[in-house]
């Protein structure tokens, strides 16, 4: 079984996204690369929002541990740590780390700049802190309750240490933080200028600097073929056939762990609250089609909650997949008594016809949705696409049989709040209305899951729950993509979590 989650290991030998290396001795020539970022986001303060994860994209902040590309949890600006009991973290923070502006980041900065995004970012009570102390090289975290799931949350891109000695007033657009870049200029709406960190702990990088544009994905593999950029993050996948036959233009993916999904609601006096309806609309999906027509190639058909790549199916442990079953998904009809008693191909109980509604934004494509309607027609359910200028007001209100999901199953290389979020009782995204008593025995033992297989086993268990129940039919996950000129960079790593993108082991192609 993979452990994803790894204690005290001396960072030198861990087995990290970024290798170690010797701090390198820049080029002769200055080196220069143009690029285009996934999810433009504008603003750099990590306490801010979500604009931490641009920072991370940037490769201008890190965190106390990190994610690899496996899925691993290992030592970054900490070095090691260990679990002092339920509600007590004891992390080592690396020695010799400088921010970039040279002052050196101390345990002092660290829980300074943790307090900082504590308070100020919206999602600060997630880390559940009840306080931070110094000890000696060591930071000591306290929750308020136990658990399991800190150390996960210190990866997130919210928790990007930051250098709090200097004024921070302006860290929007210019935050001093210890990665491999630091941000020169920063235009709204238009661009980050990065250039390489001298001080950085892990080696200067070769690559001197760097624009980050903000590019349309419909037109980033125009703009590489044409040399505008040299790296394209996440362009659209119907543009791909553009760069077949190129020597020069490699293509480096790996499956997300986003996933795409068609929420139900569950709410009484809804007629998807019956979950033998639920589970008959899940088995009339041919998620493989799905897949082809939502990725033009480029998605892996998902059928539960996770996909392969966050890694908590074991070949011992796995939860079952919604599946494609026409006559399983007739007889989960006739269980809700549904059944075509006038001949007019839709099904109908008690004398009125069952037409269900999808919510969708204006502006969505409809192509998946309208397979969807296919596939539960030769079902014999009536399912209509409503297109609405703003879906909010009907996800909030409850006014709606389907409504579409997209989520980072993995916020903080860990499963846990998204699984709460969108399923607990209470959970702030849980707009189906779902309930199980089941689900949130798991979500109560996942908290004190400080062992690794114990926390797999709950996530698996919960798997298995939403797979039974249906609040969501899980459809697809896409695949991590970037396109990349070989004459101008090479060694680009493409990871999982789409918060890591930039790194300082981009190399001068020769």
């Amino acid at each position: 079984m993979k452990k994803r989650l790894k204690y005290c290991i001396p960072a030198m030998a861990a087995a990290m996204v970024m290798t170690a290396a010797a701090p390198g001795v820049m080029a002769a020539e200055d080196t220069h690369l143009n690029a285009a970022m996934f999810m433009w986001m504008d603003g750099l303060d990590p306490a801010e929002g979500w604009n931490g994860w641009t920072t991370m994209r940037c490769g201008i902040g890190e965190t106390l541990l990190t994610a690899n590309e496996n899925m691993e949890v290992v030592p970054c600006l900490a070095d090691s740590w260990e679990q002092v009991d339920d509600t007590t973290y004891k992390f080592h923070i690396r020695q010799g780390v400088k921010f970039s502006n040279g002052n050196d980041m101390t345990p002092e900065t660290v829980k300074a700049s943790i307090e900082r995004t504590a308070e100020q970012n919206s999602r600060g009570s997630n880390l559940k802190l009840a306080s931070i102390e110094v000890d000696g090289e060591n930071v000591i975290f306290k929750t308020t309750e136990p658990y399991s799931a800190f150390p996960y949350y210190l990866t997130e891109p919210m928790c990007i240490i930051v250098d709090t000695t200097v004024d921070t007033s302006n860290y929007d657009n210019q935050p001093v933080c210890t990665g491999a870049y630091a941000c020169e200029e920063y235009v709204p709406e238009e661009k980050y200028e990065l250039v390489a960190n001298q001080y950085y702990w892990d080696g200067v990088p070769e690559v001197d600097s760097i624009t980050v544009l903000n590019i349309d994905d419909d037109t980033k593999v125009s703009a590489i073929l044409s040399g505008d950029i040299d790296v394209a993050v996440a362009p659209s996948a119907t543009t791909l056939s553009q760069v077949d036959g190129m020597d020069n233009i490699e293509m480096v993916k790996v499956t997300g762990t986003r996933e795409d999904d068609l929420e139900m609601n569950c709410r009484e006096g809804r007629p998807t609250a019956d979950v033998n309806l639920r589970k008959a609309l899940s088995y009339a999906i041919d998620r493989d089609v799905i897949a082809q027509v939502a990725g033009n190639g480029y998605a892996q058909p998902l059928g539960k909650a996770f996909p392969d790549t966050v890694g908590y199916d074991t070949d011992d442990y796995k939860a079952d997949s919604q599946t494609y079953d026409v006559d399983q998904a007739k007889e989960y009809l006739a269980k809700a008594g549904y059944e075509d008693t006038d001949g007019n191909g839709y099904v109908e109980k008690d004398g009125e016809e069952l037409v269900l509604n999808i919510a969708l934004r204006s502006n969505s494509s409809t192509a998946v949705y309208q397979a969807m309607q296919d596939m539960w027609k030769a079902i014999g359910v009536h399912v209509e696409i409503e297109l609405m200028e703003n879906t909010s007001d009907a996800r909030d209100s409850g006014e709606f049989d389907f409504i579409s999901g997209g989520w980072q199953t993995v916020n903080n290389a860990d499963g846990q709040s998204y699984l709460r979020n969108r399923w607990s009782d209470n959970g702030s995204d849980n707009y189906t209305g779902y309930h199980s008593d089941a689900f949130q025995e798991v979500m109560d033992r996942l908290d004190a899951a400080f062992d690794y297989n114990e926390r797999v086993k709950c996530f698996v268990d919960a798997e298995q729950i939403l797979t039974e129940d249906c609040p969501s039919i899980f459809l697809y996950a896409n695949d991590n993509i970037t396109l990349v000129n070989t004459d101008k960079v090479k060694d680009v790593t493409v990871f999982p979590i789409d918060y890591y993108m930039i790194t300082g082991k981009w190399k001068v192609a020769e």
